[in-house]
C-alpha cells in the first residue's frame, strides 16, 4: 500500500460522512471495551458497559462539538467547548466509584482515573484523532495489566503500614503507644474512634506506621496482636 492510497484513506477518515461517524463510534465502543473488560475482570464498580458508554458518550459529544463547527456556525465557533465540559462531567462520574470505607480506607480511585483517560480517548475518536486515541488505550490497557505487578512490589516492600486495630478499651492505647515507640514504630498517623459494636468500651483506631531500622524484621501483625488490650489488627 502505497503512501497516495494512506493518504487517501487517511483524508477520507477525517470528513464527516455517515461511514466516518460510524468507524468512529465503533472505534470508541473497541477502545472502551478493551479497557474496560480487565476492569470487570477484577471486579470493580465501572466495568465493560461502563467504560464503552463514558468513551461512546464522550465521542459523540466532540463529534457534535464539531457537526456544530462545520455545519451550524460555519466555522465560527469554537469545536472545543462541548469538549471541555465532558473533562469536567466525568470528573463528577468518577467521584461516584469512589469510595471512603468505614476504616478510612479509600477505593476506587484507579477507576475514576481509568473513566477520566476513557473520557479522553473518546475525544480524541470523535475528532478524529485516531492514533492518539489507539496509543493511549493500549498504554492504558498495559498499565492496567502489568504495571499492577510494580505497584505490588512497591506495596510489599514498604516500611509504611496502614492499619485498623481493635481495642477492649480507651486504657489499653496509651500503653499501646509506648510498647510501640520502644520496638522502633514511628506514629505518622493515629485516629480514634467509638466502637458500633454493643459495648461501649470497645475503641477502634487506624493509623499509620513507619518501621525503622530497629524494627525491621519484626512481624508487625504478630508483635501487635500479642500486646495487652488488642482485639484485632487488620491491614488497611
Amino acid at each position: 500500500m502505497n503512501m497516495e492510497v494512506l493518504q487517501a484513506i487517511n483524508e477520507y477518515l477525517h470528513t464527516f460522512s455517515i461511514p466516518v461517524v460510524l468507524i468512529r463510534l465503533l472505534l470508541a465502543t473497541i477502545c472502551g471495551g478493551v479497557i474496560g473488560f480487565f476492569r470487570s475482570m477484577k471486579k470493580r464498580g465501572a466495568g465493560f458497559k461502563t467504560h464503552i458508554l463514558v468513551c461512546l458518550g464522550a465521542t459523540l459529544i466532540m463529534m457534535t462539538g464539531e457537526y456544530v463547527f462545520r455545519f451550524v456556525s460555519n466555522g465560527t465557533g469554537d469545536v472545543a467547548r462541548m469538549a471541555a465540559q465532558v473533562v469536567s462531567g466525568v470528573g463528577f462520574l468518577g467521584a461516584g466509584t469512589i469510595m471512603v470505607t468505614g476504616r478510612n480506607q479509600i477505593k476506587g480511585l484507579t477507576t475514576a482515573a481509568g473513566l477520566w483517560a476513557c473520557s479522553g480517548i473518546g475525544l480524541a475518536i470523535g475528532i478524529g484523532f485516531y492514533s492518539g486515541a489507539i496509543i493511549c488505550t493500549a498504554i492504558v490497557f498495559f498499565v492496567y495489566n502489568y504495571l499492577q505487578k510494580i505497584d505490588e512490589f512497591a506495596y510489599e516492600h514498604s516500611r509504611v503500614y496502614d492499619l485498623y486495630v481493635e481495642f477492649e478499651s480507651r486504657k489499653y492505647i496509651t500503653p499501646f503507644m509506648s510498647a510501640m515507640k520502644e520496638r522502633g514504630f514511628k506514629f505518622l498517623s493515629l485516629e480514634l474512634s467509638k466502637s458500633k459494636k454493643n459495648k461501649d468500651d470497645i475503641v477502634n483506631a487506624t493509623m499509620s506506621l513507619e518501621v525503622s531500622t530497629k524494627s525491621k524484621g519484626v512481624d508487625v501483625h504478630t508483635f501487635i496482636e500479642e500486646l495487652e488490650g488488642v482485639n484485632s489488627v487488620e491491614e488497611m
